[in-house]
């Protein structure tokens, strides 16, 4: 296969597991119940448990990084030339600069959300 075709492909799943997380994040905020609703059984939408539900939504999260570092794998010449074009000699330095930003606020992120 051609590096077209895995673009497309990545591309693709990205655009299905994004959706998939979007809807499941949204089930879980506003339509899978929470709390016991009788004694012994636990909450459950289309036959899994809130937990279930959560654990699948862990999961594709999951895969979606795995998929976006392939994304950003397969585009790496394209990154490189847009941040040549944008920051000229310091391109090197931009993309460093924003990865030391970046990483931090998702691991602030991270560790305010537990």
């Amino acid at each position: 296969m051609d590096k077209n075709r895995y673009m497309y492909f990545v591309g693709a799943l990205l655009y299905v597991n994004l959706t998939a997380l979007v809807i499941l994040g949204l089930l879980l905020k506003f339509v899978i119940p929470t709390g016991a609703r009788a004694i012994g059984s636990p909450p459950s939408f289309l036959g899994l448990s809130r937990h279930g539900w959560a654990d699948l939504h862990g999961t594709l999260g999951i895969l979606f990084i795995v998929l976006t570092v392939a994304h950003l794998l397969l585009n790496w010449n394209w990154v490189v030339q847009s941040s040549k074009r944008y920051f000229q000699d310091k391109w090197v330095k931009a993309l460093l600069v924003l990865s030391a930003v970046w990483v931090p606020i998702i691991f602030v992120g991270w560790i305010v959300s537990r």
